[in-house]
This record gives C-alpha cells, sequence and structure tokens, in this order.
C-alpha cells in the first residue's frame, strides 16, 4: 500500500531517538502532531510499531520489521525529489551528441570533461558521424547536438561558428614536402588524394574539389577513407590528404603534418531550435566556452 512519505518520515525519526521529545524537535513539529502521525501510520499498517511507557519508548516487533523499508522508502522520495528538481533546472538527464572523428580527439574531450564537471548527474553518450548524417539525426531527434564542418542548415537546425582551424596536409614521412614549414595546396596538383566519400559531406567534398581547382588542379581521389583510416593509408604511401589542424592530437607513425597557406577549415555546433531537453542549453554554452580557449 502507497504510504505519504511524510509518515515514514516521522516514524523514521522516532525509531532513531526513541523519545517523541527529541523526534519532534528533530523534524520542526509538535510532540502532539507528531504522535498523530504515528497513530496514523499504524492504523494504516494495521500494526502497532512503539511499545510505549511512562518511561521509554522501544520499538515493536512490527517496527523493527518495517524500519527498513521505511528507510529505503524514504531514500527513494528524496532521491525523486532530486531529480525533478535537478531535471528543472537542467542538471539531470541525458544528451545525445555526435561529431566529426576529427572533433573527438581534440575539442570533445575537453567539452565533455569540463560539463561533466558541473552536471555530474547528466549522461552524455557521444557518437561519430560527418556533416550529412548528423543533419539527418538532428532533424529526427536522434541527437541533442552536433560537431560539422559544413553545412547548410535544413528547416529548424541552428548553426553556430565555433572556431575556425588551419588546414593541414597529412603527407607520408617520406614525401619530398614533408619537412617543409608550409605548403601552398598547388604544390599537391601531382599527387594522388586519400579523401572521404562525397555521401558523408557533401558540401564539405565540395568544398575541397572547388579549393583545389581554385589552386588549378582537379585532385585524383584514389582511395576513398577518412579519420585515422585515412591517416593509415597515407603512412602506407598511398597518397596525401587533408585534415584539420585537430589531426595533430594524433601520433601516427609514417605521416608527416604540412600547414597549407591560405587555408582553413570551419566548424560549427549544430542543434534543432525546438529540442526541449533541459539538459542543452548548459551543453551549448560549454562548448562555447571551451571553444573559445582551444
Amino acid at each position: 500500500m502507497d504510504v505519504d512519505a511524510r509518515l515514514w518520515r516521522s516514524f523514521a525519526a522516532v525509531a532513531d531517538e526513541l523519545h517523541y521529545g527529541r523526534a519532534a524537535e528533530r523534524l520542526h513539529i509538535t510532540q502532539p502532531a507528531l504522535s498523530r502521525q504515528i497513530r496514523d501510520l499504524e492504523r494504516i499498517l494495521g500494526v502497532r510499531l512503539f511499545d510505549r511507557t511512562s518511561r521509554r519508548v522501544v520499538l515493536s516487533p512490527a517496527g523493527q520489521a518495517v524500519l527498513g523499508h521505511a528507510r529505503r522508502a524514504l531514500t527513494e522520495s528524496d532521491r525523486a525529489v532530486r531529480l525533478a528538481r535537478l531535471a528543472a533546472e537542467g542538471d539531470w538527464g541525458e544528451l545525445a551528441i555526435s561529431a566529426l572523428p576529427a572533433v573527438t580527439l581534440a575539442l570533445l574531450p575537453a567539452i565533455i570533461r569540463s560539463y561533466r564537471d558541473a552536471h555530474p548527474a547528466i549522461e552524455v553518450r557521444i557518437s561519430e558521424s560527418f556533416d550529412d548524417e548528423q543533419l539527418a539525426a538532428l532533424t529526427v531527434g536522434r541527437i541533442d547536438a552536433g560537431f560539422l564542418r559544413a553545412a547548410a542548415a535544413p528547416p529548424g537546425i541552428q548553426l553556430e561558428t565555433l572556431l575556425t582551424e588551419p588546414v593541414l596536409a597529412g603527407l607520408p614521412a617520406d614525401h619530398r614536402l614533408a619537412r617543409r614549414a608550409r605548403i601552398d595546396l598547388s604544390e599537391l596538383a601531382d599527387e594522388p588524394f586519400v579523401f572521404f566519400p562525397r555521401h558523408r559531406s557533401v558540401l564539405a567534398y565540395d568544398e575541397f574539389i572547388a579549393s583545389c581547382r581554385g589552386a588549378g588542379f582537379s585532385p585524383a581521389v584514389v582511395q576513398e577513407a577518412s579519420g585515422i583510416s585515412a591517416l593509415g593509408l597515407v603512412a602506407a604511401g598511398l597518397g596525401v590528404t587533408i585534415v584539420a589542424a585537430s589531426y595533430q592530437a594524433v601520433s601516427l607513425e609514417g605521416v608527416r603534418f604540412v600547414p597549407v597557406v591560405g587555408h582553413e577549415l570551419t566548424l560549427q555546433l549544430a542543434w534543432a531550435a525546438d529540442n526541449a531537453n533541459t539538459a542543452l542549453p548548459g551543453f551549448l554554452e560549454t562548448a562555447r566556452q571551451i571553444a573559445v580557449k582551444a
């Protein structure tokens, strides 16, 4: 049967103190009010909870049996109240975040660490995906926020620029340009490229092609791969690639990173405008704060 948590609290206080006066003080109520609550609980349960004499109060066998349940009920009640308040304040629940592979290497760990320090009761789930996949997931509500490079926002999706990063050429360690301090994109005109498939992010892929054409050549993409996999193929000598500066966090034998003059990549934060998750605003603000320091 359901029992008001107030009655369980009064019972537990008397069980702890074995004295009605001290228990009433602890609960900030009068002793007659406390006595009424204990009688109400005994009536609901149909048992006597305390054996009372003029000199002392002791738990009855029924009181001893039910005390553990009373404490568990109070713990659950207190937890429910705490979680309700946390949820109302955006400090409880879960967030689903998706990010490009490069973002999970450097920026995202710092954001998640800072956010969880401030909101430890919120469970954060992370996945990797590319721009177009993130936009589709945001549109149907599978994720709460995304970190992507190049996108035209569909209706209802908010995009905010977090930061810009230098563009790096990922080169085999023995490549003729690998020891240079910087290169022009045009110097890669005759190189085979390793690059991600166009369907992963149509706009980012097309921007890459347009940049190459602006440098006077059409890139020969001979291998399709992304992230660490692309760098692995570069290390094997199968081609060169273009990546964001975030990839410098990867120490991969056989690969050198060289800045490409005059080229940058933009990182955007994306979310659905009608997302009602109370945990989201705090996450967005944390992402902004960490990005400023990056």
